[in-house]
């Protein structure tokens, strides 16, 4: 395998982890209902293995790695924000709100499952903050990355569109 390659194959296990662990929440959150108990239970059992698989790789991931866990700062925040230079801070304060309250909804979920029933209604709850989160996640992801270039052709668009309305100069 070539050093490249070698360098390419975290990133890629962490987009499929992406995958796994946004389509398990997907579906449990979609079949939440009581018809379809069996396959909201499987998909909450899947999140719950996503986020335990994150957390161990995470553990005995090499320094450098995307699987080290997001270690998000306030002093690291703030140095951002005087410089502007590297990585954006939110990418870790995301990715690690999101592993605890994803990881929170679906131990609560396992816990209400089997052990305590008094833990549905948070973990309803907890679940529905979670959706939120992801929202949030997917928006500022989307800003980051193509946010910038949508909005830079969308002002050209308009400044053309302007100049068109505008009346032209007949030369006699």
């Amino acid at each position: 395998m070539s050093e490249r390659a070698g360098s390419r194959l975290p990133h890629v296990l962490l987009k499929a982890w992406h995958a796994w662990l946004a389509g398990a929440f997907l579906v449990a959150y979609v079949t939440a209902g009581e018809d379809t108990y069996a396959m909201h239970q499987f998909a909450g059992y899947a999140v719950l293995a996503a986020v335990v698989v994150r957390f161990l790789a995470g553990l005995a991931a090499p320094a450098g790695s995307p699987w080290r866990p997001p270690r998000p700062g306030l002093r690291a925040s703030l140095a951002w924000l005087s410089t502007r230079k590297g990585r954006h801070p939110l990418f870790a304060w995301f990715a690690a709100l999101l592993l605890v309250v994803i990881g929170l909804a679906a131990v609560t979920g396992a816990l209400a499952d089997g052990v305590a029933a008094w833990l549905e209604h948070p973990h309803e709850a907890i679940a529905e903050v979670s959706l939120w989160a992801i929202v949030g996640h997917i928006t500022f992801v989307t800003w980051m990355y193509a946010g910038r270039k949508w909005i830079g052709r969308l002002m050209s668009w308009f400044a053309s569109l302007r100049l068109s309305i505008l009346p032209r100069e007949t030369l006699r």
